[in-house]
């Protein structure tokens, strides 16, 4: 997985569809780590608001956030597209309580974010991962949302309105579909027996033509119809069968479900990281959305912990290690590299019994060295130094020091360890400085700060 950075700033404006209040949204790009931050600019005393699951206060017909002092409405199809985007990191300020529908999708969100530009981060998004499912219900409805371990972040959702209205219809998605064209599209939909007796009660103030998709699930009264047709801006074709046409052609022919899933991915982004995991819904809603947002948060472990999936490919197995590393058996302590970019590495190692120097380090009770934990933790981080020169075959890395070293568990034949390092500075002038921690699963076994240099006298 990749992560994103948003390169310049945005701004959209419109109304909310529920206050009918003009709102301006300006996105700016985040510092790293700092996740979705929401700032009202009308409400001088509110403080600014880090989106997480537990900031949902209400879940009808929109996702509710609050914090105590700044409340936000709506923010669903904007998180939506910066999910899809792989951007967890951006400032947004609002001039009101309620982000604008726009024309009801996440599409003017989508091309306004690849307006403003996107880059790749150095940093990688671990994400959240999954040790076992998870499943929320609402006995009152039937619906439900589960998220199942798996190697990459899917979706997908199943409706259940009866045939003469929506029909049965599904959608998916996975990391590498094409959101742009199959999903930010869909535009917010309702049924006619939902929104007529909201209409009545001069609800949905923000409502313009083009902004939704209303659904003729039934037979209606005269009243209703005029209702309707006031609200949607045109006349439309009357009919006493309940026949399921739309009063608007639908983009896509699953364009409802396709914005259901649109809204799922707006909710699970409060997480503000991606979770490997495939996550389904059946009769989709914002309540069961945000409930499956809080059991995943309570749950998983999100200490930013790299994992290792033995059906992924590695970026680099044992032969371009060993053309790139001097070192060789028995001392080569690299298996693969898992992940790398400019600023970040991850590789991993397979302890097993045949470890030579199991021979002599408490062969009654087998530990793996900790200084042969550094080590193996310094070859991968030599790795990331060597990549940063054109030859690496021609180079060699010297590690100068060591500082704030820390064992923290034990290393055992059977464990996989998994080697995640960080440049803290630029190289410069080929002084590398990282820091590194070695995993066996969520487990902390040892970390370290490391300075090395490079030099090309291989």
């Amino acid at each position: 997985m990749t992560q994103n950075i948003l390169q310049s700033s945005f701004q959209l404006s419109g109304k909310g569809i529920h206050t009918g209040v003009p709102c301006t949204v300006s996105v700016h790009p985040g510092a790293p780590g700092s996740g979705y931050v929401f700032t009202r600019m009308d409400c001088p005393e509110a403080t600014p608001m880090k989106l997480t699951p537990d900031s949902v206060t209400d879940t009808d017909r929109r996702t509710t956030l609050s914090n105590g002092t700044t409340t936000v409405h709506t923010a669903e199809h904007l998180l939506s597209a910066l999910y899809a985007a792989k951007i967890y990191d951006v400032d947004v300020h609002l001039t009101a309580g309620e982000v604008p529908i726009l024309d009801g999708s996440a599409a003017p969100w989508w091309d306004a974010i690849h307006a403003a530009g996107i880059a790749q981060s150095t940093v990688i998004p671990h994400g959240i991962t999954l040790y076992h499912p998870i499943r929320v219900e609402d006995p009152e409805t039937g619906a439900w949302a589960e998220a199942i371990p798996a190697a990459l972040p899917s979706f997908e959702v199943k409706l259940s309105h009866e045939e003469a209205a929506v029909g049965p219809l599904s959608a998916f998605y996975h990391l590498k579909d094409d959101y742009g064209n199959t999903i930010a599209p869909a535009r917010t939909f309702t049924l006619a027996s939902h929104i007529t007796p909201l209409i009545h009660r001069g609800l949905l103030k923000g409502a313009e033509p083009g902004s939704g998709v209303i659904v003729i699930d039934a037979p209606l009264k005269d009243e209703d119809w005029k209702a309707l047709e006031v609200f949607v801006g045109l006349p439309s074709e009357r009919s006493e069968d309940t026949d399921g046409l739309p009063l608007t052609t639908f983009r896509m022919p699953n364009e409802p479900a396709s914005h259901k899933l649109l809204d799922l991915m707006g909710d699970i982004a409060l997480l503000g990281t991606p979770v490997r995991a495939h996550i389904r819904t059946f009769k989709p809603g914002h309540k069961t959305n945000t409930l499956l947002s809080k059991k995943i948060m309570e749950e998983a472990k999100t200490k930013g912990i790299p994992t290792y999936n033995p059906n992924q490919e590695p970026l680099m197995d044992i032969k371009k290690i060993m053309s790139i590393l001097p070192h060789r058996p028995p001392f080569l302590f690299v298996d693969k590299i898992l992940d790398m970019t400019e600023g970040e590495i991850v590789g991993m190692k397979a302890v097993t019994m045949n470890e030579p120097f199991f021979t002599g380090h408490f062969p009654g009770a087998p530990v793996m060295p900790g200084v042969l934990q550094l080590e193996a933790m310094a070859q991968v981080g030599g790795i990331l130094a060597l990549s940063s020169v054109p030859d690496p075959e021609n180079y060699l890395t010297y590690f100068l020091k060591m500082d704030q070293v820390k064992f923290k568990n034990k290393v055992g034949p059977g464990d996989t360890l998994i080697f995640h390092l960080q440049l803290t500075e630029p190289i410069r002038r080929g002084i590398v400085q990282m820091r590194g921690q070695a995993w066996v699963g969520d487990k902390l076994a040892s970390e370290g700060h490391f300075t090395a240099l490079i030099t090309k006298d291989k």
